[in-house]
């Protein structure tokens, strides 16, 4: 069983892929881990949008109380 992502693990993920980068990298991984980190900065872009709009609306239902 997979435990459900979140932006401290997708982040956490992305930072391991960016030291192994900096580094001396299989040219035969990279392409998977460049494929990775695509997916891991969707998902923490797309996850900081939606924490956004909540504390935006959060912010609008205090202002019209």
């Amino acid at each position: 069983m997979s435990k459900k992502m979140t932006y401290e693990t997708a982040n956490a993920e992305l930072k391991d892929i960016l030291q192994e980068l900096e580094q001396d990298i299989n040219i035969d991984l990279l392409t998977g881990k460049l494929e990775r980190a695509k997916v891991l900065i969707g998902f923490c872009r797309d996850k900081l949008r939606s924490v956004e709009l909540q504390v935006k609306d959060l912010f609008e239902e205090q202002e019209s109380e």
